[in-house]
Order: C-alpha cells, then sequence, then structure tokens
C-alpha cells in the first residue's frame, strides 16, 4: 500500500483504491521481513479497515493511542485515522498480518435506512469507534472467531465468495455495535442534536485552513457558543479545536506525501501560523515528525494478497 495520497473530502487517502473489480472492498496479507521493525506504515485513507494479526507481536498505533496485539488478535479502524504498527516479533520469527479494508457504503447500502444508527458514531467520526479486538476481553471470543474465517473466504472468483464476505463483515458489525457502538449511540445525543452538530462539521470540512472561531462554528449548528461546546464533544468525543487540528494535519499528510512542498508552507496551508506548533501537534497525533513522515510515506508497500 504506498503512501502517496490523494486528498478526498479534505482528507489524504492513499492513490491505491481499496476494491476488487470495482467492489468498495480489498483483501491483504503482508508478511512482514524476520528483523524489521516496522509492520505496518503510517498512514489512513478514506475506508474502514479490520486488522488481523495472524502470526508475531505488533504495538498497533492509532493517532497517539498505542493497542499491543498477539497472533489471533486485531482491531477495527474507522475511515481517515491515522494509523501504523510497530513490530514486536522476535527477531528470528516472522509477523503476518491481514487486512480487510472497506467502504462503509458496502454495509450501508446492504441495510434499510432504518438501520442507520448502526453507522451513527463513525458519520460522527467519534475516535472511540477504533476497536481492539484482544482476547484478554471475554466479550470479544466471537468476534475472534469470524476475523480469520473472513480470510478463507478469498477465492480466484470474486462470485464465489463476495456475498459470503459482506455477510461475515455483517456478523462482525453486529458483534462491533454490541460491544462499542450501542453505547456510544447511547452516550451521545439524539439524532436531531446530531444532524446539527453534523452542519458544523461539513464547514471545518471546507474551512480547515482558514481562521475559524467558535462563533462562526456555534451558528452553523443555531446554537450558543456553550450549548455547542458541550454537544460538540458530547457527540463527536472531540472539543471544537480538537477536531479542527486533526482535520489540518490530515491534510498536511496529503501535502508531505504528495508535494515537495516546504514544511513551512505545508503548516500555513493547513491553518497553522507556527510551525513549531505544527510540528510539536503533528508528532503528538502521529509519534512521527513532518520530516520523517515524509521520508517514509513514498518508502513502503502493501500489495493485496490472495490467501494461502
Amino acid at each position: 500500500m504506498p503512501g502517496n495520497v490523494t486528498l478526498l473530502n479534505s482528507k489524504p487517502v492513499e492513490n491505491i483504491v481499496h476494491r476488487t473489480d470495482s467492489r468498495p472492498f480489498s483483501l491483504y496479507r503482508t508478511v512482514v521481513e524476520k528483523g524489521e521493525p516496522c509492520a505496518l506504515y503510517l498512514h489512513c485513507h478514506s475506508e474502514a479497515e479490520l486488522f488481523y494479526l495472524e502470526q508475531g507481536a505488533v504495538d498497533f498505533q492509532v493517532e497517539g493511542r498505542s493497542f499491543s496485539l498477539e497472533a489471533g488478535e486485531g482491531i477495527f479502524i474507522p475511515p481517515a485515522q491515522i494509523h501504523s504498527a510497530v513490530n514486536r516479533t522476535d527477531p528470528a520469527a516472522v509477523c503476518c498480518h491481514r487486512a480487510v479494508v472497506f467502504d462503509l457504503k458496502l454495509l450501508e447500502q446492504s441495510l434499510p435506512p432504518r438501520c442507520q444508527n448502526y453507522f451513527a458514531p463513525l458519520q460522527l467520526r467519534r475516535p472511540d469507534c477504533i476497536f481492539p479486538i484482544t482476547a484478554d476481553q471475554p466479550d470479544n471470543a466471537r468476534l475472534l472467531m469470524l476475523l480469520p474465517a473472513i480470510f478463507s473466504l478469498q477465492e480466484p472468483e470474486l462470485e464465489r465468495y463476495e456475498l459470503s464476505l459482506m455477510g461475515s463483515l455483517l456478523l462482525c458489525w453486529q458483534e462491533l455495535y454490541n460491544l462499542c457502538f450501542s453505547g456510544l449511540n447511547a452516550d451521545s445525543s439524539g439524532s436531531a442534536l446530531q444532524d446539527e452538530i453534523r452542519k458544523s462539521l461539513d464547514f471545518l470540512q471546507h474551512n480547515f485552513a482558514n481562521p475559524v472561531t467558535l462563533a462562526e462554528l456555534s451558528k452553523q449548528a443555531g446554537f450558543s457558543e456553550s450549548y455547542f461546546c458541550h454537544n460538540f464533544k458530547s457527540c463527536t468525543g472531540y472539543t471544537p479545536f480538537a477536531y479542527l487540528n486533526r482535520l489540518r494535519i490530515v491534510k498536511s499528510c496529503e501535502l508531505l506525501a504528495q508535494t515537495d512542498k516546504k514544511i513551512t508552507e505545508i503548516a500555513s496551508l493547513c491553518g497553522f501560523n507556527n510551525v513549531s506548533y505544527f510540528n510539536r501537534t503533528f508528532y503528538k497525533m502521529t509519534g512521527a515528525s513532518p520530516s520523517a513522515y515524509r521520508r517514509n510515506s513514498g518508502s513502503h508497500s502493501r500489495a493485496p494478497g490472495a490467501t494461502d
């Protein structure tokens, strides 16, 4: 999976289209060379991902959070989350991981409109939709059984496994909803309020590079500033300006990978007037400096692979 990315809805996404024969998904198998410290390079994409560690051990990192995974465990990564993995496998052993990367519309469009609540937290881009699927949590047992089953489905002819894959993904989604998303829905405000907050999210998507005031954001939702701040965090998990900073960092990743622009210029184009603050914010979110991200963005790959 190359590090080069293109811009989609003000977010950096990889140049690879994660789909097979025009279907909105792709299956991957990656074997990491013995002793290689990088199991999965720092990147993001507009699709969701279910990652499964087949062999070895990794520290999976998603925007400042770290999750230790052992063989047979996995993690769900929502769309547009910057993520990577460090190889903790014994240098004499092989690390191998699999992933299914899929557009959420693959599932959304297969369900009736009344089922949209199953996807609401992801539409609000909540960071707590990240879900580690580890063996130390007994409730994860069904997901741990479903994940390897997904990767046993792939056959040379798409039509021989596509519907089974969709069915398996829906089973996984039900478990993710039961274990994670349903609680987020309960913690969030009602759907009408969420719709108003989405107006401010759309505004930020189109204006992240410009100076933005709290008054402008609250006006988009039609709320007072104090009411807006409280409900924005309730719905998204971020304060308004933490959310804005994240959008700006995600955009900067695209520019670092796609252009030769100087880092100071990229900081300015992404709404940061102070390059030192940009560097600190970038490192805090990604665990890498902007220059390191640029160096590594084109030097790794993750190719679609057939199951063995």
